[in-house]
């Protein structure tokens, strides 16, 4: 098993056998267009009909034939047509249409002129510039051809796709499932909001935070509240997530004497590994649980947020059934120098700021324990460090993650 007594996986390698182990959830909904934002397609949707569905004019202007399209020409107004009002006649040589942007274009005529460039007399027009026959129409199918697949299955519906969805007149889609997610956080000396603390006592910040993090259409979320450190009540509390997609703890992961997950997951059901070479976050269990996927996270707030999003989000975007994005990451110059101890890529926060001659670069918060959660509140980034080297000098271009917002 790899992690377990040898050499820490790296990053990389973590994220590949997370995402070769998991597989899409299986089953699908049918839902309501405005019901569907944010879900996964099971099904493409396929356009019945072209977009436009017929020629149509690209600006408010007149109707012609091409060969009709040169300077000076003067030509006779034989109607008016206005989108969702179409013209019933025929434009011939030496007649024009006057007609507005999302016409219906005519027949016999295969031109606009905007308006701008006639001069317009009593019944009449006068072309003042020339065109190429065809231009300023907007053809039929030229957005998307009748029977051509307009969203594929496994795509994400943003405020886009309900517009093109909706355009082709499509009211009900089908979409995968939600994923069921369960979250549990693990320790003695966690206490619910409300509580009074006693010496050692802390509140729970990383139920809330994972909630937070899983408020997604993709999600149906079940809290399994806390458990302390007491080898049965966790085992009797994950077998409660067992019949789940997902279930993410945090807490318990490491080898301390208190730290009873990984003997309980590996007695209950399979751990794969449980140890990565990162910093912060280096403790982290993936294996099974019954039908369940487990996922036990550091129990240190930062560490759970850097491991969420180095590792959480990509097994949660394979089980929607969406395609695993790569990290939004940039190179950017660094405004502070930094140390680490190398052997392990370290993921520090920061913030972007602009520098003294007005560059913009990375400024990295002083205090980086994996505890201190101001600094995580206040970074807008992660700045990686990669674990084969110790320093880095002002201005030095570092890889940077942006955090969402």
């Amino acid at each position: 098993m790899a992690g377990e007594g040898g050499q820490d996986l790296t990053v990389e390698t973590a994220r590949a056998r997370l995402l070769a182990s998991v597989s899409p959830v299986v089953g699908t909904e049918r839902l309501l267009l405005a019901q569907a934002v944010g879900r996964v397609l099971a099904e493409p949707v396929v356009a019945p009909f072209a977009l436009p569905r017929e020629d149509h004019s690209a600006l408010d202007g007149y109707a012609l034939c091409g060969s009709d399209a040169t300077v000076d020409r003067r030509l006779r107004i034989i109607g008016r047509a206005l989108a969702g009002a179409p013209w019933s006649g025929t434009v011939a040589p030496g007649t024009c249409l006057r007609l507005m942007t999302g016409a219906v274009m005519p027949a016999g005529a295969d031109t606009v002129i905007a308006q701008e460039s006639v001069q317009v007399g009593d019944g009449w027009i006068t072309l003042q510039s020339g065109l190429e026959a065809g231009e300023n129409v907007r053809r039929a199918g030229e957005d998307l051809p009748e029977g051509r697949e307009a969203v594929p299955a496994g795509r994400s519906l943003d405020a886009r796709q309900i517009a093109l969805v909706a355009a082709l007149g499509i009211g009900v889609v089908t979409v995968v499932r939600p994923v069921r997610v369960g979250i549990l956080s693990t320790g003695s000396e966690l206490r619910p909001f409300g509580e009074a603390l006693a010496p050692g006592d802390l509140y729970d910040s990383n139920r809330p935070m994972l909630a937070a993090l899983l408020q997604r259409p993709v999600v149906a979320l079940e809290d399994l509240g806390s458990v302390p450190d007491d080898p049965r009540q966790l085992a009797a509390r994950l077998g409660q997530g067992a019949d789940l997609d997902l279930l993410i703890a945090s807490g318990g992961v490491s080898v301390g004497e208190a730290d009873w997950v990984r003997p309980v997951l590996a007695e209950m059901g399979h751990l794969d590994f449980w140890r990565v070479a990162i910093k912060p976050g280096r403790p982290l269990a993936f294996g099974r649980l019954g039908r369940s996927w487990f996922l036990g996270l550091p129990g240190n707030p930062v560490s759970a947020y850097v491991t969420f999003q180095l590792f959480v989000l990509p097994v949660l975007e394979r089980l929607a059934g969406m395609p695993v994005r790569p990290p939004v990451s940039l190179r950017a110059p660094l405004l502070a120098p930094l140390r680490h101890r190398p052997g392990r890529t370290s993921f520090l926060r920061a913030r972007w700021e602009r520098a003294d001659e007005g560059a913009w670069g990375v400024f990295p918060f002083p205090g980086q324990g994996s505890a201190m959660l101001s600094s995580l509140a206040q970074a807008d980034c992660l700045i990686e460090l990669p674990a084969d080297r110790a320093t880095f000098e002002v201005g030095e271009s570092v890889k940077v993650w942006r955090l969402p917002s």
